[in-house]
């Protein structure tokens, strides 16, 4: 049966951090100078030549890197449950042997071309497919070449979580493969991953032991018929208060807000002004080179007229005893998580831990 190190190709490893890739060249007598294609290379023509054993000590982080995770949930789990099935009785024997294809042969639609068990009721699938075309000129002729994309899904049978490391648009197609290869018993749900914790990313935060240290937002309140005037009052009481830090006369800063009063009438009984001010604005991001957002005096104070979008989370995990610091992108638009930092398969599976189960246990 395949390992994680059977189902791995070329462009797995140039997407390896550098450092990552100098360390296989260490361990492998290789040579860890050049760029981080020369590595790739190096240790490419080795493991396909040689031994691809020899990189069982890095599997972990073969398959994980900085990449777009995307959960769905499975309505039908005994049909999932069978679909291991289904590959062990194809010709193709995906869990034993790689396919190989043609890049001119791929077209949009995903192609399953390897399998692996990693567990007693967990498998790694392998899809490639065409993700557009690069249009190249040599002399007087122009030459269109496919662009090929490899793409791993992890799937959880037992559970019923299928996971896939694109972003969130491809994904949706590597789903739809996964469903018409099992067929019309099984259907597929996009896990909502801030849904479960009240669209607040402040709560995934907390989920990882984590700090907030970005964040996208937009106002929660919006007022109607906000005019012209009354974005001008906002603005004059703006004025007023750095004319005030300037020389410390009150007397423009009293007329402002006077005429502000006015101008707003009821809209200063009904709402702060912290909100006011707010009003218009498409976006609001904040982010902190230090800590967390949480506490910051201005992120507080504008945080109760806000309503989250996305942000950034930073959290600490042990890498072979040691605590390393990890940071992913939570995005509401796409239901996705971007891992910045390179994971590794422990640091996506707690990740999925926290957000995915106890997302559905909520």
């Amino acid at each position: 049966m395949n390992k994680i190190v059977d189902i791995i190709f070329f462009p797995d490893l140039v997407k390896l951090p550098k450092d990552s890739l100098r360390e296989i060249c260490t361990d492998l007598r290789l040579d860890s100078s050049g760029t981080t294609f020369d590595l790739a290379e190096r240790v490419w023509d080795y493991v396909v030549t040689q031994n691809r054993e020899r990189l069982d000590l890095v599997e972990n982080r073969l398959l994980s890197g900085k990449t777009s995770v995307t959960w769905f949930n499975v309505e039908n789990l005994e049909a999932l449950q069978e679909f291991k099935q289904i590959l062990l009785n194809e010709e193709e024997r995906l869990f034993e042997n790689v396919l190989t294809v043609d890049a001119n042969d791929l077209t949009s639609e995903p192609k399953l071309i390897a399998a692996a068990e990693v567990g007693e009721n967990e498998i790694l699938l392998r899809y490639v497919y065409n993700s557009g075309n690069r249009r190249s000129i040599s002399g007087t002729e122009v030459y269109i070449t496919p662009k090929s994309e490899i793409t791993t899904a992890y799937l959880n049978l037992l559970e019923g979580i299928v996971e896939v490391r694109t972003d969130a648009k491809n994904a949706i197609k590597i789903g739809s493969a996964i469903t018409q290869k099992i067929g019309n018993e099984i259907v597929l749900q996009q896990q909502r991953i801030l849904a479960p914790f009240g669209n607040d990313v402040e709560q995934i935060a907390n989920a990882l032991n984590g700090e907030l240290i970005d964040a996208t937002s937009t106002p929660e309140l919006d007022f109607e018929n906000f005019t012209e005037d009354q974005a001008r009052a906002i603005l004059d009481i703006l004025n007023a208060l750095n004319a005030y830090f300037d020389d410390e006369d009150d007397q423009e800063l009293i007329e402002s807000l006077k005429g502000a009063s006015e101008t707003f009438g009821e809209h200063l009984l009904t709402a702060p002004f912290t909100a006011l001010i707010l009003n218009g604005m498409e976006r609001v991001g904040m982010r902190t080179n230090v800590g967390d957002l949480r506490g910051q005096p201005l992120y507080e104070t504008l945080r109760p007229y806000l309503q989250h979008q996305g942000g950034f989370i930073k959290f600490n995990y042990p890498i072979n005893g040691v605590d390393k610091s990890f940071t992913i992108r939570v995005g509401l638009t796409t239901d996705s998580v971007y891992f910045t930092t390179p994971a590794t398969e422990e640091v996506i599976s707690f990740v999925r831990e926290n957000l995915v189960r106890a997302g559905l246990a909520i």
